[in-house]
């Protein structure tokens, strides 16, 4: 969630710790050719709907998006996040209906832009997403801890857990970066999850929750819940012991649909 909570620091730092790391994925590209092992962009349009106006309406501007980004050479990895289980209460109600996340290169998402802004059909439809909907757009960039290429590449109904995170004082981007690692090699097959990611907020980020959060990717609720009995039963203490670096919001768990995917 883009709770507006404290301003991002040392979002350098943890942007140089992340592209270092190694993932643990296998041999495989995710759709579309990009590279596992690498950072990649994404593009983060917090969204609620305008009054009067469907989802329906709105997805169906959306599929003319997706045939124009192909049609342009320029399609990206699309998915929307819908709050499942929020951090959302009476007193503090979610400020936006859903999240739609654009993964891409980085060279992929500035072409996109510069026909957006500056086409005729790129300009056509930003001014039907305005009329449909009020997002603000973020850029982040996102690297891979841990994953099973394959299933995320397979899958495109799942549920994803965030928890943002900001470093404790005196703690160096480089103990948080090296025990990230020693998570990963630790439970290198995963627990009920088929992902783990790393979210750095770059572009408009400056009211986010945390310097960076956590995304985990569950298959089902069946894979969530294992992983909460892993909690329970003793998985708390490995918790507890990231939480000696990092402060942290705790998780909140929105269904994924993966909408789009590139050609290979």
């Amino acid at each position: 969630e883009w709770q507006m909570i404290r301003t991002i620091l040392g979002v350098s730092a943890f942007l140089l710790a992340f592209s270092s790391q190694t993932s643990l994925a296998d041999d495989h590209m995710f759709t579309g050719g990009m590279d596992p092992a690498a950072p990649f962009n994404v593009q983060v349009n917090v969204c609620s709907l305008n009054e009067g106006k469907s989802l329906a309406q709105y997805d169906r501007m959306i599929e003319k998006y997706f045939a124009w980004a192909k049609a342009n050479g320029v399609e990206t990895t699309f998915v929307r996040h819908t709050p499942l289980f929020s951090h959302a209460n009476g007193n503090n109600p979610l400020s936006f209906d859903f999240l739609d996340l654009l993964g891409s290169d980085y060279e992929t998402s500035g072409k996109a832009w510069d026909l957006w802004l500056g086409s005729p059909e790129g300009q056509k439809l930003n001014a039907q997403w305005q009329e449909l909907g009020s997002c603000n757009v973020k850029m982040a960039t996102v690297a891979m801890q841990w994953g099973d290429v394959s299933a995320l590449n397979e899958d495109d109904d799942r549920i994803v857990t965030w928890n943002w995170c900001t470093r404790k004082d005196g703690v160096s981007t480089e103990q948080v970066m090296a025990k990230h690692q020693a998570i990963a090699k630790e439970y290198s097959d995963g627990i009920g999850n088929i992902g783990w990611f790393t979210f750095v907020p770059l572009i408009g980020g400056a009211n986010s929750s945390g310097d960076f959060a956590h995304i985990v990717v569950y298959p089902d609720a069946q894979g969530l819940m294992q992983h909460q009995k892993w909690f329970s039963e003793g998985g708390w203490k490995m918790r507890q012991d990231y939480y000696t670096y990092v402060d942290c919001n705790g998780d909140s768990a929105m269904t994924e649909t993966v909408m789009h995917r590139p050609a290979d």
